[in-house]
């Protein structure tokens, strides 16, 4: 039988909700950051000019080839020699899960681009709008609130992929998890639990909001 009352302590529950806040700001962090260059990305990808599309589809393939906790490893051991910067885990954590969800997130949105129909974009410019004002005013609101479903679920599995940074020491939800299950009672199974009950209510309210979501785009 499994002792509970300890893992139901204030401070317990403090320790573990404060790892939980780590995750949580790794997977909105990393996610803002990713959307942003995921617009240029996407936008480049869709580019006549192959000086530009070219290098923006490298990227997007190298990266989206790469498994994450390789990119993980790279970003964090590499940047000091390479680059002469020693980056803490926090911050190596948010740089890899940003350039492979924007890798992700960009043929997401260029997909939400092709959707466009040629008349809104050619109506646009005959009134005398930019290329950029087109984007900004026309292609971009459209892209979001078409996409906005999937969006929603690439931010899930960014959320789950945070996970994966325990393995250069963030204190993430998992990391403090294993702290615990070290200690005595040594009971690691229902803590293990507990995070499985924190990202599945998360995760399933997220999974609320992306169907609320596609029900809408769809009226």
């Amino acid at each position: 039988m499994f002792e509970l009352d300890w893992l139901l302590r204030g401070s317990i529950l403090l320790f573990l909700l404060k790892g939980f806040g780590v995750t949580l700001a790794l997977a909105f962090l990393s996610g803002a950051i990713a959307f942003c260059l995921a617009i240029f990305l996407a936008a480049a990808r869709t580019s006549r000019s192959p000086f530009i599309s070219l290098p923006a589809a490298g990227y997007i393939e190298l990266v989206r080839a790469l498994p994450l906790m390789l990119l993980i490893f790279g970003v964090f051991f590499l940047s000091k020699p390479f680059l002469g910067i020693a980056l803490t885990p926090f911050q190596a954590g948010i740089i890899a899960l940003s350039a492979f969800m924007a890798a992700l997130l960009a043929e997401t949105l260029r997909a939400g681009l092709n959707s466009i129909e040629k008349g809104l974009i050619e109506a646009g410019k005959s009134q005398g709008l930019s290329s950029v004002q087109v984007f900004r005013l026309i292609q971009f609101p459209l892209m979001v609130r078409r996409m906005a479903p999937a969006l929603v679920s690439q931010f899930i599995a960014l959320l789950k992929a945070t996970s994966l940074t325990v393995v250069i020491g963030v204190p993430e939800l998992l990391d403090r998890a294993t702290v615990l299950s070290n200690r005595p009672p040594f009971q690691p199974l229902p803590v293990y639990l507990l995070i499985a009950f924190a990202f599945f209510a998360t995760n399933y309210l997220l999974s609320l909001f992306s169907n609320w979501l596609q029900k809408r785009s769809e009226k």
